[in-house]
């Protein structure tokens, strides 16, 4: 018998056993279950049925009883994937990690699908594979963790629209030195970054700027839609905008004693990286862009880095 088995769960299994070319009754469906190892009464599947009826497109033949059930004509049915063993997985393991960095409302939005994932890992007996994945796969973080900026649902849910649809938002939004100001801007991408979230925004003076979500006080999608300005997200991404830098690119070469600089034999710091096996040091030469996340990553080797030089190309 299956342990813990959630109301919404129920009703996701009795979803997958509505056909659509003919009906089903609660005795059929109650049978179902059983055959899955979940014990429910009679009326209790009746009282899920009514439920169902009324949230989605399920038609009752009420003509006989008992009453059948399928989905009405024209009708996509149920309309969350089925997912696979391996796409359970990697949700599973994609909620662990986003777990940690969004806000619980923003989570939230994502329940039925995660809700479906460990249901097919955990509680499937055919998968039991999976259910000892997530045993055994974690992330660790890279850095001090820190819990989640706050971001109020409403928000999100205009910021979201205006983004998807190309459409002028209006924002309301205090910086991190309190100043606020009004604005009508274009949305251009969404950025995590540790546990906040960046808005990339153009004002009408075309200067991009990040807004921190957490930083806004009100938003609103407008019914006026823009023409999206040439911009890369990934070219935006890889010129260190977000690592407080201006996408200048220089050749920078070190010295670095071998236990701290070893990991750059096996992660580099870009494609053409050289290494130089000097007994007790490396000498490394890379070509990254200048930027004030490359300064922090200088500074938190102390002396074990050192001849530190920067041409700019």
């Amino acid at each position: 018998m299956m342990k813990n088995f959630t109301g919404l769960q129920l009703q996701l299994e009795i979803l997958r056993f509505i056909p659509k070319t003919r009906f089903i009754t609660s005795d059929e469906i109650l049978q179902k279950l059983k055959d899955l190892g979940i014990q429910r009464d009679l009326r209790s599947i009746q009282r899920q049925m009514q439920k169902l009826c009324e949230q989605f497109d399920i038609e009752c033949d009420m003509r006989d009883r008992p009453y059948g059930y399928r989905w009405k004509p024209n009708t996509k049915g149920l309309d969350l994937p089925i997912l696979n063993e391996q796409q359970s997985l990697v949700l599973m393991l994609a909620k662990q990690y986003l777990k940690g960095i969004l806000p619980v409302s923003i989570m939230s939005s994502m329940d039925g699908f995660f809700q479906q994932a460990e249901y097919n890992l955990v509680y499937d007996s055919h998968k039991k594979s999976g259910a000892e994945w997530l045993d055994k796969v974690a992330i660790a973080p890279t850095s001090q963790p820190l819990l989640p900026a706050q971001i109020e649902h409403s928000i999100f849910r205009e910021i979201s629209i205006a983004l998807y649809n190309n459409c002028l938002l209006e924002v309301h939004y205090r910086n991190q030195s309190g100043v606020e100001h009004y604005a009508e801007v274009k949305s251009l991408a969404l950025v995590q970054q540790g546990a906040a979230q960046y808005l990339v925004v153009q004002y009408v003076d075309d200067k991009i700027r990040h807004l921190a979500l957490h930083r806004f006080i009100s938003a609103k999608a407008t019914t006026f839609v823009f023409k999206r300005p040439d911009f890369n997200l990934k070219h935006y991404l890889a010129e260190q905008h977000f690592g407080f830098g201006d996408g200048k690119k220089i050749r920078f070469t070190f010295r670095i004693a071998k236990p701290s600089g070893f990991h750059l034999t096996e992660t580099p710091l870009s494609a053409d990286q050289s290494i130089i096996d000097e007994g007790e040091t490396y000498l490394v030469k890379a070509t990254v862009v200048e930027s004030e996340m490359l300064n922090w990553w200088i500074a938190k080797f102390g002396d074990d880095l050192e001849e530190v030089s920067r041409e700019v190309i």
